[in-house]
């Protein structure tokens, strides 16, 4: 015949051997041990107490166990998830005191956790830090030209440079306009020479405009030969 209460026993000494710090009674037969990560200075950091208590036929019968969050957050799932574990392995350990072994396997699903949530916050940042990288570099990228779009920018750019051309153009022409001579403006317009004579006095000679006009080239003429001959004469000079 077993005896469930010496075994029982046997195991609390075991335990608060191996976990001095950890283990705390409760009651003759029920108890916590605190599980820890092995590394306490992570960020996401988190600590658990694991709750037990025997049942009468204990080891041949499952323990009453559960799982507290001591220190830190734990989400449901994630308590969920080690709790599973937790399960099996006792399933597996029937007939034999288990507590060490549900103990141990809750700091390595503890571990796990927080080394995955670490891996997932990790893999977070680099991907934020390589969108802005891919953003801040878009805006060096222009975009890609084919022929189709080369022929619609050419086609507006020729019309912007033919507007301009001609906004130069009668830009041009209006001050032209502006800076014309009284000489410019009357053989332009003949009204001006018809609108004059009106005002003439009788025995007021008219002006032939043409003959200065002639006279007027011809000097021009002989200015342009003698700045000629002055070139020619300096080649001359200098051969």
């Amino acid at each position: 015949m077993t005896d469930y209460l010496e075994e029982q026993q046997n195991e609390l000494e075991a335990l608060q051997s191996i976990y001095p710090e950890e283990f705390q009674e409760i009651s003759d037969n029920e108890f916590t041990i605190a599980i820890h990560p092995d590394d306490l200075e992570l960020e996401n950091s988190c600590s658990l107490s694991l709750r037990v208590k025997y049942t009468p036929q204990y080891p041949d019968e499952l323990p009453e166990f559960d799982i507290d969050v001591l220190e830190g957050k734990m989400s449901s799932d994630q308590k969920q998830q080690i709790m599973d574990a937790l399960k099996a392995s006792a399933e597996d350990s029937l007939g034999m005191v288990m507590v060490f072994t549900l103990a141990s396997l809750a700091k390595e699903e503890l571990n796990q956790i927080l080394d995955d949530t670490l891996r997932m916050r990790e893999a977070a940042e680099a991907e934020r830090i390589r969108r802005e990288e891919e953003a801040e570099n878009a805006k060096f990228r222009g975009t890609k030209v084919t022929w189709e779009r080369f022929q619609e920018w050419k086609i507006k750019f020729d019309q912007e440079i033919a507007e301009k051309e001609k906004e130069e153009r009668a830009a041009r022409a209006k001050e032209l306009k502006n800076k014309l001579t009284g000489r410019q403006l009357f053989e332009q317009d003949t009204t001006l020479a018809m609108s004059d004579s009106k005002y003439m006095e009788e025995g007021d000679e008219s002006v032939d405009t043409s003959k200065y006009d002639r006279s007027e080239r011809q000097y021009e003429d002989e200015d342009e030969d003698d700045k000629d001959d002055a070139v020619w004469k300096r080649f001359g000079n200098e051969d």
